[in-house]
């Protein structure tokens, strides 16, 4: 893991997710200013399950991020959650809370990131509301789809179980 400074290419690319789609130009300028960019190399850990919080929000700028999470019901083995990548963002529930990670993300592939700290974040919700609004909406949904996901892979894995299959596109 490594800093790197956000060229403007990385600024281009921050400005197009949908993070920053609900902010005006001088609000997404002031967003930026507070982002510190971050290199991981393939599997490096960016953050492990139940590692306390690190009160960071990580940005995908490129590459690929695998969220796995360990169950103590299967001997603690990991099971695979989801793959993240370009424009997603990950460490949401810890960045809100504060509460350890309750998944661990390791890169899959050479990662860039923009971080943003709970630091800055209070600083927001301080100085420019509407930045700190517009983040905890798009956190808010995020999180919401993901538990979405969550919930129809459990609902794919049961019937897969319980041999019960979908009859879409069977006529």
């Amino acid at each position: 893991m490594k800093n790197f400074e956000l060229g403007i290419k990385d600024i281009g690319l921050i400005t197009s997710f949908p993070l920053c789609k609900e902010m005006t130009s001088e609000d997404v300028k002031i967003f930026i200013r507070h982002l510190v960019g971050m290199q991981y190399e393939s599997d490096e850990v960016i953050f492990k399950q139940g590692q306390q919080t690190n009160d960071n929000l990580y940005i995908i700028l490129t590459g690929k991020v695998a969220i796995t999470t360990k169950l103590e019901e299967f001997d603690n083995n990991d099971f695979a959650i989801g793959i993240q990548e370009k424009g997603d963002v990950t460490g949401i529930l810890s960045f809100i809370d504060g509460r350890p990670h309750k998944a661990s993300a390791k890169a899959s592939t050479p990662v860039n990131m923009a971080i943003v700290s709970r630091q800055d974040y209070q600083h927001f919700k301080d100085f420019h509301p509407s930045i700190a609004a517009n983040m905890l909406q798009y956190l808010i949904i995020s999180a919401d789809n993901l538990a979405c996901k969550l919930l129809q892979q459990l609902s794919e894995s049961q019937a897969y179980m319980y041999g019960l299959t979908s009859n879409k596109g069977k006529h």
